[in-house]
């Protein structure tokens, strides 16, 4: 493989690897902020600026290929000059607000100003300021905040496929907006906080409810539809407080839909049963657990059960039901539901251009690699049903039927239920999901269950042995 030099440590790259990446790989920090591996290379920012032997100026590294025998400094005094020089003129015009702004603790400009900047300013003219118009439901413009990286612009345009965000007037007076002043469109809004290098683009759903430093962080993977990015939940004192994208090149790279990025809240919400309930007097109560599952279990005895397996939950758990089923209802037909409309993977398709998918649970693949069939109807003469969800896949209508619920419900969908038995959502728990180009996948407990919430491996532990 090809070498070079840099900061005198012999380092090997790929051919058309730039410098920034060549450095990263030897964990060397070249500072940047208009770059991104994941978008195209404008070399604007002039923060990753190098000494490169036999050329006459500084290179930017971002668009400077890796050349074979190439000296490359990153620490000269030269390089050390320009820092401080772009810093102070990133910072000339850019608020003190870093105590109340939400980027405050994972902020590049914070971390470079204070790793490549200077302590002094020469400046003392009044700083511009701007009156934000709204970009939305998802995104809070700050635009006092913005350096023009250009980011938000890019990603619009190259990955989001819709041209949404510019930069209008020139010089002092640019501005990073939207066309005529419109809410955001795309379906992948959420991304533009992830990329800003300031708190210029932050999400809305986040804005001063938790400090970075405080957030507790779980990589897991995404629940919301058949492809299954990989996905960062931040929590802390038992509350997820957001979720990020996590890089997977082979899934979604570096982005996450705002329906996957968003779907946690359900797990939060004050309807969701938490507590084991049964019907009494016409009304589903609240209960202890084993009035709870004696209950449920007389309700579906001498009765003809089909049951009904959320593909949203893990292969692990299936499995375990797979092989309680047998031995407690005998002959009762399974079925996996979680998408109206999609029956089998071969439904399954892109929904959009970027990641999303129509099947919009994460182990609609995981169940038919089970063997377990797509629901379409129930058999005739069945009476009864046991279902299983993991919270996001969609409860078929179930008329003239009587159901018992495990998992994760909503109380009014479970009103009419003979019994519910609360079970864990996909932040509560580990396991493994296929996603649909046949890859497993992990999901990670970030949070313990609330209240009385059990596992499926504990519920029908339970249901065997009261």
């Amino acid at each position: 493989m090809p070498k070079c030099i840099i900061d005198g440590r012999e380092v090997e790259f790929t051919p058309g690897q730039n410098l920034i990446e060549v450095a990263k790989s030897a964990g060397i920090e070249i500072p940047l902020f208009c770059y991104h591996p994941g978008l195209s290379v404008v070399a604007q920012c002039r923060m990753c600026a190098v000494e490169i032997e036999k050329f006459p100026k500084l290179q930017t590294a971002c668009s400077t290929p890796a050349v074979d025998g190439m000296v490359v400094k990153t620490q000269s005094e030269k390089v050390k000059q320009n820092q401080k020089s772009v810093m102070e003129f990133l910072l000339i015009n850019h608020p003190l607000d870093c105590p109340i702004c939400d980027k405050s603790g994972e902020c590049d400009l914070q971390d470079q100003s204070y790793g490549y900047g200077d302590a002094y300013m020469r400046t003392s003219e009044e700083r511009r300021t701007y009156v934000d118009l709204d970009m939305g439901p998802v995104i809070q413009k700050n635009m006092n905040r913005c350096i023009h990286c250009t980011r938000c612009i890019r990603f619009g345009d190259e990955i989001a496929g819709i041209r949404e965000m510019v930069a209008i007037q020139r010089g002092n007076n640019t501005e990073i907006t939207t066309i005529d002043g419109r809410p955001l469109e795309t379906d992948y809004a959420g991304n533009y906080s992830d990329i800003c290098p300031t708190g210029s683009l932050t999400l809305k759903d986040f804005r001063f409810k938790k400090r970075a430093w405080f957030l507790k962080k779980t990589a897991t993977t995404c629940e919301g539809c058949s492809r299954g990015c990989a996905m960062e939940m931040q929590h802390e004192a038992n509350m997820i407080y957001r979720c990020i994208a996590r890089e997977n090149q082979a899934v979604n790279k570096y982005w996450i839909c705002d329906e996957g990025r968003f779907n946690y809240h359900y797990v939060q919400e004050s309807d969701r049963v938490t507590e084991p309930a049964m019907q009494s007097s016409g009304s589903l109560q609240m209960s202890v657990w084993k009035d709870s599952v004696v209950h449920a279990r007389n309700a579906l005895q001498g009765r003809k059960v089909a049951i009904l397996i959320g593909s949203d939950l893990t292969l692990e758990e299936a499995k375990l039901i797979q092989q309680f089923v047998p031995g407690k209802f005998p002959g009762a037909p399974i079925f996996h539901f979680g998408t109206p409309g999609i029956v089998s993977s071969k439904d399954d398709d892109a929904a959009d251009a970027l990641l999303k998918r129509k099947s919009k649970t994460s182990n609609l693949h995981g169940m038919e690699k089970l063997g377990i069939a797509g629901f379409s109807g129930l058999p005739l003469g069945i009476d009864a049903v046991l279902v299983f969800r993991g919270g996001r896949a969609e409860l078929p209508k179930l008329a003239g039927v009587r159901v018992v619920g495990v998992g994760v419900f909503k109380r009014p969908d479970a009103e009419k239920f003979e019994a519910v038995l609360p079970g864990t959502a996909f932040t509560e728990k580990d396991g493994t999901i296929v996603n649909f180009m046949g890859m497993e996948q992990r999901l990670k407990r970030a949070i313990v269950p609330p209240r009385e919430c059990k596992s499926v491996s504990e519920i029908l532990m339970m249901w065997a042995n009261l």
